[in-house]
């Protein structure tokens, strides 16, 4: 079986997480070829019997950049899939957003996973949270849902896995209305895009390479363009710390919906489950 794992890691999580799914399907037998985001063509998932797609968790969302690829494939009749994603807090509908985009090109969906990884968005009310995740446990358990996935499929069993999280097929909860308000136009309207400090920029580039929606441009030093989705990646990953923004109604939003009350009750925080 050939499987394809199509992964969007920004700070290296979600990365880590494929890397070890494609570990266990290596193990189990299959032919695996893990490609990121800015990388993946079509042709990838039409080359694969079995298509993965994992992402972070963006205000309760997949990415922009995911989501864009996901619609712009072909048609994946016939074609098996599977989604995951890392999140530092409650994830909303980003399972969902992954599952009904390939649903809407044919695959049929076997099941997702979410497993927990360090929150690095700048936000005070938010970065750090699940420090050291994912941990050895986080990749264990994604290896297991990586195997079950693969003897599920293997077995010629359609429709999705005995037990998979229901939202990979249905959206709803309170961070669903999160996701619903924090929209990619109604974030870039109110939130401040950040901006670069000449007398800090070494005109290196890394934001130019790194931004997920390719939309900095060095003209001499870096200009953000209108497609900015307010991940705050420059500003979070900049070497030389050359990006300034006003994080104030960010992280004002972030104590509102994102407070470990609300997450602990109303999110995906397992019992026992520590945020620092």
């Amino acid at each position: 079986m050939k499987v394809t794992l199509i992964r969007f890691s920004q700070t290296g999580n979600t990365r880590k997480v494929a890397r070890a799914m494609a570990e266990a399907l290596d193990a189990a037998g299959a032919r695996v070829r893990s490609v990121a985001l800015k990388k993946a063509r079509a042709q990838d998932a039409l080359d694969a019997d079995l298509i993965g797609v994992g992402t972070p968790c963006f205000s309760s969302r997949a990415p922009l950049p995911v989501r864009e690829l996901l619609a712009a494939l072909p048609r994946l009749d016939g074609r098996r899939a599977f989604v995951f994603a890392t999140s530092g807090g409650g994830p909303g509908r980003v399972l969902y957003d992954l599952a009904d985009a390939l649903r809407q090109k044919g695959a049929d969906v076997a099941g997702g996973i979410v497993i927990r990884g360090e929150c690095f968005h700048p936000f005070p009310e938010i970065y750090g949270r699940f420090p050291g995740r994912p941990d050895a446990k986080d990749l264990e358990e994604a290896r297991r849902f990586a195997r079950s996935v693969f003897e599920h499929v293997s077995a010629g069993t359609p429709g999705p896995l005995p037990g998979t999280r229901p939202d990979v097929f249905r959206a709803g909860g309170f961070y669903n209305y999160v996701a619903f308000m924090n929209r990619d136009d109604y974030l870039r309207k109110i939130l401040k895009a950040p901006e670069a400090d000449p007398d800090k920029c070494t005109r290196c580039r890394w934001c130019e390479y790194d931004c997920p929606v390719n939309n900095i441009t060095l003209d001499p030093y870096p200009v953000l363009g209108g497609r900015c989705i307010r991940c705050y990646r420059c500003f979070s990953g900049c070497p030389e710390h050359a990006f300034s923004a006003d994080l104030r109604l960010g992280n004002l939003m972030a104590v509102m919906f994102y407070n470990t009350l609300f997450e602990r009750y109303l999110g995906d925080v397992r019992k026992g489950e520590r945020f620092y």
